[in-house]
């Protein structure tokens, strides 16, 4: 870095430097050159004391330590982003399950999903919704024990019209013989096709083009094509790009 002089005057604190200058310290010999030139310049009958002198050089080297500790973190970072894109790499063509409540509708066929009873439940009731969040299909289900079931939609709605293919999302509503509520979580699943950059977020593809988007931050298991479980995460996967 080059620093312009016409004049410095004053202290390093009170000093100006011409409008050409530069006024950021990059590094030691940016300091050095600043330093040097105060000295010069200062006032013969007001000269710097010795603490005042201590103190900009204490400063300096705060601010060098600092700029060192960012670069450290920022090639940190990069390190872990590659790593972290071998990985969802790795990825495509695996079947997945992740903490999720949206479907796909293709042709009349639904996306893989599925739902999580914590306890018995004397009533259930699935609700899909399409995009703009309007009910289409309400199904009861009537008492289930606890466990995992799989989605069960035709794809119609409550008149028994076949809605039209694209996204929708689906809510699972318990309750157990006392009227409390059944915890009740959601997941979905498919083979993962690509992946999608929203927002700088990452988000699998599941099964074609325009399948399920699922964030990589909600996968909690990998499989073989063959269903054989390779991975099965009791916390999300924690994506760094």
């Amino acid at each position: 870095m080059s620093i312009v002089t016409n004049q410095v005057t004053g202290g390093f604190a009170g000093g100006n430097v011409t409008q050409s200058a530069k006024s950021t310290l990059s590094d030691m010999n940016s300091f050095l050159l600043m330093f040097t030139t105060q000295l010069k310049y200062q006032d013969p009958s007001n000269p710097l004391e010795s603490y005042e002198l201590a103190s900009q050089l204490a400063q300096f080297s705060t601010v060098e330590k600092l700029t060192q500790l960012n670069e450290n973190v920022k090639l940190q970072q990069t390190q872990l982003a590659s790593i972290n894109s071998a990985q969802r790499e790795d990825m495509i063509g695996k079947e997945v399950v992740g903490s999720d409540n949206k479907i796909h509708l293709a042709d009349g066929q639904c996306s893989k999903a599925s739902y999580q009873l914590g306890s018995a439940a004397q009533q259930v009731k699935v609700v899909v919704r399409d995009a703009a969040g309007q009910a289409v299909r309400t199904m009861d289900l009537g008492s289930l024990q606890a466990g995992r079931y799989d989605l069960q939609w035709d794809g119609r709605n409550d008149a028994g019209e076949m809605m039209r293919n694209g996204s929708y999302q689906f809510s699972v509503e318990a309750v157990d013989a006392n009227g409390n509520v059944v915890d009740a979580s959601t997941s979905v699943s498919g083979k993962v096709y690509a992946f999608r950059m929203v927002e700088g977020v990452p988000y699998l593809v599941l099964d074609s083009q325009d399948g399920v988007t699922l964030a990589i931050g909600s996968v909690t298991e990998v499989h073989q094509e063959a269903k054989e479980s390779i991975l099965s995460l009791e916390n999300p996967i924690i994506s760094l790009s």
